[in-house]
């Protein structure tokens, strides 16, 4: 979740502005705040001459093994290299503050500042820290800004042993479209979704592309109705997500407004229509329901009425939605951060005393095969142990995670089953693309493909067995046929 935190504030375009705290836990004591701080910019990246990894083993000791988690700290380096922390969040089973990561930070007399055109410049960065098991390890988090207008993030690979993950498709297998080789607006996506006529409708953070036989369509503020940003009127806003129902109306949201396009007419709901809120995620059934997922309870829209299931009126075990499927037996299926529940008709199941994988990790997502097995995307605070599993017709459970399966992290953003070619396609967070062929796995990344980001927020497989994926740095298709 902390990725996408980093993905929200890059959008509020802390470009060539003052130093602004990224993170939630805030420092007030730095003297150069007063100037202007480029995010990560340079030629040559601000940076310690120490090799931070190795210097924070030696100054970090005493970890409790009890520590575990990831903490993300600003730090604001000016042109002379004089650095100081700005903010900060920690995502930690145990409080970090023993060990004084400001004050380390701050001691430090090797920084380096950022370069552009042969210029010192000040700078903001990002260091990350991951605890395991009483060790740290220590890195840049470096945010790529070649395209500062546009902004992407390619992201580093986070593997172990990374020459035993294999790609063994042609190079020509991977197409990438950007702002650079298409009308695509905005390489930063996170939706993408094809209706039941295979059109492609690929949402980024400045627009829609329609893609009908390789012919792109650019859909934006000018010729509908995508609300446009606050800070910029010529900019609409982020397409958050996307689904297609089953009477092939196409719905996309922003966060907060929700448009629904029947291919002749658009119609917008906002809250003052509706009963729409901050939404993350969207889901439609087969009987035509539309669900949204926020922090308010599950928005469902029926096709004629708006209503809002939460903790107050239903047995939700928090308000705060992070997955909704419905099966074929009707059963709808819920995932909170504090639990999952299933509605079967008055009955309602909570799985916290189970021995269910859903006892211990949030469902983001499902779908059920031809078979009747039901596949669930899994969420869990670190670490992530298992990521993705299937509910099989005989109500046993099967995992498949790093112990049983060659993938590098369990970190599943998305998944698509493809049924007709016998694949498993998964997004893993901070790696790329895992594919399984019925007999092994491959993985494909930025650094043995041409797969353009870390950061895959969605698949989707049209009927050729092609797999489309929005990216944080443009539209990836894998093709297959």
């Amino acid at each position: 979740m902390t990725n996408q935190i980093l993905t929200i504030l890059l959008l509020l375009t802390f470009f060539n502005s003052k130093a602004q705290n990224l993170f939630s836990e805030k420092f007030d004591d730095c003297h150069q705040t007063n100037f202007s701080f480029c995010l990560d910019c340079g030629e040559i990246k601000a940076q310690s001459e120490s090799d931070v990894n190795e210097y924070f083993k030696k100054e970090l000791t005493n970890i409790s093994p009890k520590l575990k988690g990831q903490v993300l700290v600003q730090v604001i380096v000016d042109s002379i290299g004089m650095q100081c922390v700005k903010s900060m969040q920690a995502k930690t089973t145990k409080s970090v503050k023993k060990l004084n990561l400001k004050d380390k930070i701050n001691s430090m007399t090797d920084w380096k500042p950022a370069i552009s055109n042969g210029k010192p410049q000040n700078a903001t960065i990002i260091l990350e820290f991951i605890f395991d098991n009483g060790k740290v390890e220590t890195k840049y988090k470096r945010v790529d800004t070649k395209n500062q207008s546009n902004m992407k993030s390619v992201g580093s690979v986070e593997i172990n042993r990374k020459d035993k993950y294999k790609n063994k498709l042609d190079p020509s297998s991977f197409e990438v479209f950007t702002s650079q080789n298409s009308i695509i607006p905005w390489d930063m996506s996170r939706a993408i979704i094809i209706d039941k006529n295979g059109i492609v409708w690929y949402g980024t953070d400045n627009g829609i592309v329609k893609i009908t036989d390789h012919k792109m369509e650019l859909i934006n503020q000018s010729n509908s109705p995508l609300r446009v940003t606050k800070y910029n009127k010529n900019q609409a806003n982020s397409i958050m997500d996307a689904v297609v129902d089953n009477q092939n109306n196409k719905w996309f949201s922003d966060g907060y407004n929700a448009y629904k396009f029947d291919d002749k007419n658009w119609t917008v709901y906002d809250s003052l229509n509706s009963k729409m809120r901050w939404s993350t995620t969207i889901y439609a059934d087969k009987s035509n329901n539309v669900y949204f997922t926020t922090f308010g309870g599950l928005v469902i829209y029926d096709g004629h009425n708006w209503s809002v299931m939460d903790s107050i009126n239903s047995k939700l075990p928090s308000n705060r939605v992070m997955g909704v499927f419905k099966d074929s037996k009707n059963r709808l299926w819920i995932g909170t951060n504090r639990g999952n529940i299933r509605i079967d008709g008055q009955n309602v199941e909570d799985f916290k005393n189970t021995t269910s994988p859903l006892a211990t990790s949030t469902l983001t997502k499902g779908y059920e095969d031809n078979d009747g097995n039901i596949w669930f995307s899994l969420y869990e605070k670190f670490p992530q142990t298992k990521g993705f599993a299937k509910f099989k017709r005989d109500g046993t459970w099967e995992i498949i995670n790093t112990e049983n399966a060659d993938i590098p992290r369990n970190d599943v953003l998305d998944f698509a089953i493809d049924e007709k070619n016998n694949r498993i396609w998964l997004s893993l967070n901070r790696v790329g693309i895992s594919m399984f062929d019925g007999q092994t796995w491959q993985t494909f990344t930025p650094e043995n493909s041409n797969v353009p980001s870390t950061y895959i927020q969605r698949i989707k497989i049209d009927e050729n067995g092609n797999l489309w994926c929005a990216t944080f740095a443009g539209l990836l298709k894998i093709k297959m046929e």
